[in-house]
């Protein structure tokens, strides 16, 4: 149970939080972390109905296979390919990151050693069993959050004027400097898109249920866990950096958490946290790559990615999966070191938000149909042994957020690429699959049975498992 949570919580907090949160700071004033908690509403929605689903028909297709249960085939590869994309080209800015830190205190290493390090290291990871995978990501995981409740501590102390070496600041730093809302209200919701961003990586949980000995009981507890810890974590400290640091020095250059305490006189501990940004780049990196090659390996089970994508080792490694996404992260990464003006990575980069609301939106689109074909077979949330609360209220919430991000990052120019970018990926598998299933040629077993879910719903032993 523990390693799921871990793996989820590696898959969300990388070293774009800890730069991140300063440019998201600049670009919405103090009142940021009122947009993390709309993001943090969104989560909770999220990850609720793929609760429910996981539980219901543990897979390891995940939101791929409900999609094609629930709404269309097309829709799943859609999703799936997408999703697989997104990740792919992510992975290799977080082994960057770890080269130019390696680089700052090291300049023998180059960027690009430092970075082919980094990337070496997950390959390896990736190419052994899964339970070693979810120890490693657990000590990193846990080393994040270690780093993040120290500087929740130390930031309530300074705020209170305990420690430090300015008089307490109280609130004098969020309201002091043109207000809570210095770039107006509609600042938080202009940069919506980004709180997704953030987020995404989440849903990794549900990759993990099929190499679960027993989902019923890990996973509902696994998501209640993780979108409380996930909420907090980027809540909380977003709150204290803007209590204790002005947020007119944050910006996108540095990390705002070394920024807050080197502002108070605990400049030594910038180089703890560049450490720590390296454990959160290499976590971060190692959890989509794995999300990566169990996306592409599930697609391969419903019949959307070659069959040998679904080969695995003695040991269950999709073993053809990983060395086909580790090629292609090689292949992004070699590409990116030969890109001096980095507009080649930072188009292929541009389709990795816009993949997370399709993902997010197949997954409250099927929980809500999934609902509705119980209920016409008598079926209700009684008979379910974990259930979305306040159904269809979270689903509905949940889909509201998604359309606003979506029609605000095609809004604005400076993100509107993510939409263009994106779209594509998503409606060439669609139309693929759509054709396929449609003249016949697709009849590749589906992962998901509904109707023995439905017969082992209704049996009386059912919620005594």
């Amino acid at each position: 149970k523990l390693h799921v949570q871990m793996v989820a919580l590696g898959g969300v907090i990388g070293s774009a939080y800890f730069y991140g949160v300063g440019g998201f700071i600049q670009m919405t004033g103090p009142a940021a972390f009122l947009a993390f908690a709309l993001g943090g509403i969104l989560v909770f929605c999220t990850l609720y109905c793929l609760g429910e689903l996981l539980v219901a028909m543990p897979t390891t297709g995940s939101f791929i296979s409900y999609s094609r249960e629930f709404i269309s085939d097309g829709c799943a590869a859609g999703v799936g390919w997408t999703y697989w994309i997104a990740i792919i080209v992510y992975i290799p800015s977080e082994c960057i990151v770890i080269g130019t830190i390696l680089n700052m205190y090291v300049p023998q290493i180059s960027v690009f050693a430092g970075a082919v390090l980094g990337c070496l290291v997950i390959t390896i990871i990736n190419l052994r069993q899964v339970s070693n995978l979810g120890k490693i990501e657990s000590i990193l995981a846990i080393t994040k959050v270690a780093a993040i409740v120290v500087f929740v501590v130390l930031a309530v102390l300074i705020a209170f004027g305990v420690i430090g070496t300015h008089e307490a600041p109280g609130m004098s730093n969020m309201t002091g400097r043109g207000g809570l809302f210095p770039l107006g209200v509609m600042a938080i919701f202009a940069n919506l898109s980004i709180i997704v961003m953030n987020f995404a990586g989440i849903e990794i949980v549900a990759l993990t249920a099929g190499e679960t000995e027993n989902p019923a009981k890990v996973m509902p507890s696994a998501v209640r866990a993780g979108a409380i810890r996930v909420v907090l974590l980027f809540i909380i400290p977003t709150f204290l950096v803007t209590v204790i640091l002005p947020w007119t020095t944050c910006s996108y250059d540095t990390s705002a958490f070394a920024d807050a305490l080197s502002y108070n006189g605990f400049g030594a501990l910038s180089h703890l946290f560049n450490l720590i940004i390296i454990v959160a780049a290499l976590s971060c990196a190692n959890c989509n790559l794995y999300a990566a090659i169990r996306d592409m390996f599930s697609m391969s089970k419903e019949g959307m990615s070659p069959g040998v994508m679904g080969r695995t080792t003695k040991k269950g490694v999709p073993i053809t999966a990983a060395v086909f996404s580790l090629v292609v992260v090689w292949i992004i990464l070699f590409i990116y070191s030969f890109d001096s003006s980095g507009s080649f990575y930072a188009f292929l980069l541009s389709v990795s938000g816009i993949a997370t609301i399709f993902c997010w939106t197949a997954i409250c689109i099927s929980q809500l149909i999934f609902r509705k074909r119980l209920k016409q077979h008598g079926l209700t949330k009684k008979n379910l042994k974990f259930h979305t609360p306040l159904y269809p209220l979270p689903n509905i919430i949940g889909l509201v957020i998604l359309a606003l991000a979506f029609g605000i990052t095609a809004y604005y120019p400076d993100t509107r690429i993510a939409v263009i970018v994106g779209i594509p990926w998503f409606l060439i598998p669609y139309v693929i699959f759509t054709v396929m299933s449609k003249s016949g040629k697709y009849k590749v077993k589906k992962e998901i049975d509904f109707d023995e879910v439905l017969e082992e719903i209704k049996s009386e032993d059912y919620l005594k498992d």
